[in-house]
């Protein structure tokens, strides 16, 4: 197991700023996910910590030992690779023992015993004798998945290696990856856009955005307090419902707001419910017209749309569920809305903590 410190990692390409200033601890065993968008700067971060970019600015540890002028293949990190990159010539168990052999120097021996060791473990021993075009995508991904821990390195970095695969596989090997992260004891890092990925597999995550880490915390933690409004808006399916309260009117979807200044509103789904101000007289409310109605087998998200035409997300039960084009009311504590600053896009706490009220209710027209 390695423990991974970057510091202060910048890159530029000509005048893009793909890292701006990156610090991040992975400790040892830990497996940490890259979450973002294309273009956010993920990869680039993971070619740095392998070695296969220079960092402008900043530093790459593994144990606190720099390795600034240590090239990839010294580097005690394994990488697996979004397309797979097996050697179309090679047998699966050649393509395991040839970083092994000529990479670590091991006698054939030694280095096919520990391709038949992993392969066991990864129940694709029956692969090894097949070539890459002899295989479905779920089983070459295995075999690149097995090179990577056949190396038995401190540190696997994984760059969005499920993207190609299908929905159902995709599921089985996101479960696989992260069991075989944690059985050899590995520090992981897995760069991916894919936030169930992210949340299936790593103990945190390190959402980045524009080259810089937005926030970084548990599965957990990034869902129910996303501390930006781009956490809050790429976190969660669907994404939180953000509200931005017009600075010369004070009104927003739940009405006239009284805030100290300032602020954009946020509302997950599920914290809003079919109701009545009459019902919950404590409670903020929107009004709308059911749009989009979407099933998602326990219960149905949907899409209220109000009088200004902002869309608006929220759960029901299936028996419950409005029919497009009804005239619906949706409630929520005040307690579970999120307020932002529209200025520097970092979360200042809950409406009720922060003093926020709603003077003048929307209401139903």
């Amino acid at each position: 197991m390695t423990r991974v410190d970057l510091t202060a990692i910048s890159k530029s390409f000509g005048s893009v700023k793909a890292l701006d200033g990156i610090d991040l601890t992975v400790e040892d065993g830990e497996n940490v996910a890259i979450l973002g968008p294309s273009g956010s700067g993920k990869s680039t971060l993971l070619r740095v910590i392998a070695g296969l970019e220079e960092p402008d600015a900043g530093d790459v540890a593994f144990d606190g030992v720099s390795q600034s002028g240590i090239p990839p293949h010294k580097r005690d990190a394994a990488i697996v690779f979004q397309h797979f990159a097996l050697y179309p010539h090679l047998s699966s168990l050649e393509n395991i023992t040839l970083g092994l052999r000529h990479g670590l120097g091991l006698p054939k021996k030694e280095a096919e015993q520990r391709a038949h060791e992993i392969a066991g473990r990864m129940q694709v021993e029956h692969l090894l004798g097949r070539k890459p075009k002899e295989m479905s995508g779920g089983q070459r991904q295995r075999i690149a998945l097995a090179r990577a821990l056949a190396r038995r390195s401190g540190i696997v970095l994984l760059d969005e290696p499920l993207s190609g695969l299908d929905a159902q596989l995709h599921a089985v090997l996101r479960l696989e990856i992260a069991s075989l992260l944690r059985s050899v004891g590995a520090t992981g890092i897995n760069v991916t856009h894919d936030q169930l990925d992210a949340m299936a597999m790593a103990d945190r995550i390190a959402v980045i955005h524009e080259g810089r880490i937005e926030q970084l915390g548990t599965p957990d933690e990034l869902y129910a307090v996303p501390g930006t409004l781009f956490v809050a808006s790429f976190i969660g399916s669907p994404p939180m419902n953000l509200l931005a309260v017009d600075a010369d009117s004070g009104t927003c979807a739940f009405g006239r707001i009284g805030a100290p200044g300032p602020v954009t509103l946020g509302v997950r789904a599920e914290h809003l419910a079919l109701g009545s101000v009459a019902a919950h007289p404590s409670a903020w409310s929107i009004s709308g017209t059911v749009g989009l109605v979407e099933p998602t087998g326990k219960d149905r998200v949907v899409q209220l749309v109000t009088d200004e035409g902002l869309p608006i997300a929220f759960r029901c039960e299936i028996t419950d569920t409005p029919v497009p084009g009804s005239r619906v009311t949706v409630v929520c504590d005040p307690a579970s809305v999120h307020a932002y600053s529209p200025v520097t896009g970092l979360r200042l706490g809950d409406a009720v903590s922060e003093g926020i009220r709603v003077s003048e209710a929307a209401g139903v027209r």
